[in-house]
């Protein structure tokens, strides 16, 4: 993408992702499609959602929405999900921010005992600002979007 262009949707990518705690996240498991309304985090460049069920078949791609609707700003993601095991040095973490997440909204964030964490790796994404234009992002764009300060240090240190 064009750094001019970038320069323009850069802020509403970072305003959609603090502001929008829900997504949906879409996928096809044992050949019937599944809509999940959902709260996301992002850490270091990947989306995590809590499922209240273990997904079958993994790994596996979705689409992930995020949407403003004050702002008619969304983001959809083609991405592959995997499933993060409780063993993980990253679950802990992510629960975390994710029930920080909901606290933040006044809802009540249970996990059971089929909980299903998901990491979702960005592949192919499209933002959609005031439903005039579309503009196709790669996870590269993301990063530079929500860490325009590590970008900044990162140009500084060359």
């Amino acid at each position: 993408m064009p750094e001019s262009i970038f320069k323009q949707i850069s802020l509403d990518i970072l305003r959609l992702h603090q502001r929008a705690v829900h997504s949906l996240l879409a996928t096809q498991c044992s050949d019937c499609p599944e809509v999940y309304d959902t709260v996301f985090v992002i850490v270091d460049g990947r989306y995590y959602v809590g499922l209240p069920e273990e997904l079958q078949n993994e790994p596996f791609k979705g689409i992930l929405l995020i949407e403003n609707e004050d702002t008619e700003t969304r983001l959809s993601w083609v991405a592959t999900a995997r499933t993060v095991k409780r063993k993980e040095n990253t679950y802990n973490r992510v629960l975390k921010a994710l029930q920080r997440r909901v606290q933040s909204t006044k809802e009540t964030f249970i996990q059971a005992a089929n909980f299903c964490l998901l990491e979702l790796t960005p592949q192919q994404g499209c933002l959609t600002v005031s439903n005039e234009r579309d503009y196709m992002l790669s996870p590269s764009d993301l990063m530079k979007a929500l860490y325009p300060a590590k970008r900044s240090v990162e140009e500084f240190a060359l």
